[in-house]
């Protein structure tokens, strides 16, 4: 009778468990629609892709028309004409202020987290 006693206590607190878990689902369903829950795994689908994209390039898999193009805006950049601001022609000044010595401070001694 023990056991049988033990066992319906047990099972009690699974029926509990499937009620508490019932209505968390519940809820769940109310805040979040099936058109949600599409839109956000769109958005991470596009994440993924833009990652990749970018992987590949700091991997160095650029196409021969992806180096073509970048060779072509790396000329295109070099070919302008920049205007440098005018270099100032009055003499330096003799003297050099003395920099304010650095402070050596003690430095923190690093613990590690418990």
């Amino acid at each position: 009778q023990v056991q049988d006693i033990e066992f319906t206590q047990i099972e009690m607190k699974v029926i509990e468990g499937l009620k508490i878990g019932n209505e968390c689902l519940n809820k769940m369903h109310q805040v979040m629609s099936i058109e949600e829950v599409e839109r956000i795994i769109g958005e991470t689908q596009d994440a993924v892709e833009y990652q990749r994209q970018i992987d590949e390039l700091l991997a160095g898999s650029l196409t021969e028309e992806d180096e073509d193009a970048i060779l072509e805006e790396l000329n295109a950049i070099t070919q302008e004409q920049i205007e440098l601001p005018e270099v100032p022609s009055e003499p330096l000044p003799e003297e050099v202020p003395a920099a304010s010595p650095v402070k050596n401070r003690p430095r923190p001694e690093l613990v590690a987290a418990s």
